[in-house]
């Protein structure tokens, strides 16, 4: 695959979102946060994209950082809460002047979508863009979802209605690019509208890259496999 591909990310300030003030901007072990279903947890591993929160019942889920938000500072990590029903470390039973309103938090259940990477090590995945079914490779490093000029032209975009006014550093140097927004893009059930994107004349090889990605529940890649929920 070409290097450019690898190594494509939009580094226009005005095409990515800016993080709500109140948005995580890491994932700090011990901060309690809430997500974005109004529940509430505590982050048990640090990390820079994706927060492994755990709730009172004992569950992990994954979510990345900006959809939670902090309920308290991080300056004194703590641990997780143990499950109510088992035991401290020194064999004590939990306290049983715990508050009568005890709330069990039990994340809501997701959809999730699963891709294997091929032999490279990539994830293709075919997407339905403005109703054209194009075959994207998944791209994390892409700010934005980028485009060749014939997925565009097969997704409604005609080479009249682009504008090359945008500049983007790639391994090859740096190239310019028309932005675009995407009326719907959609995998499987999960569809998502008004995607920012950019169509480069010198791309081989569309991309699914963050402007997509960051609207997702979560994602994460592990083992092969990338895991999508939403």
């Amino acid at each position: 695959m070409d290097r450019m591909i690898l190594a494509f990310a939009v580094l226009v300030a005005s095409s990515v979102a800016s993080a709500a003030p109140q948005e995580l901007a890491k994932c700090v072990a011990g901060q309690q946060v809430i997500d974005k279903e109004g529940k509430t947890g505590i982050i048990v591993a640090d990390d820079n994209k994706l927060c492994q929160v755990k709730y009172a019942d004992g569950q992990i889920y994954n979510w990345i950082f900006w959809n939670l938000r902090p309920t308290t500072a991080p300056d004194k990590p703590a641990p997780a809460a143990p499950d109510a029903a088992t035991p401290d470390l020194a064999g004590r039973s939990p306290p049983t002047n715990a508050p009568a309103n005890l709330t069990v938090l039990r994340p809501a259940s997701s959809r999730t979508l699963v891709y294997h990477a091929d032999r490279r090590g990539h994830f293709s995945l075919t997407a339905t863009v403005n109703d054209a079914p194009l075959r994207l490779v998944v791209d994390t490093g892409a700010s934005l979802v980028a485009l060749t000029l014939d997925d565009a032209r097969a997704a409604g975009i005609g080479r009249s209605e682009l504008v090359f006014n945008q500049l983007t550093h790639t391994a090859n140097g740096t190239v310019r690019f028309a932005p675009v927004i995407l009326r719907e893009i959609r995998i499987g059930q999960l569809s998502i509208d008004n995607v920012p994107a950019a169509v480069i004349e010198t791309l081989d090889q569309s991309l699914l890259g963050m402007s997509f990605l960051k609207r997702l529940k979560s994602f994460e890649m592990r083992e092969g496999a990338l895991i999508i929920n939403w």
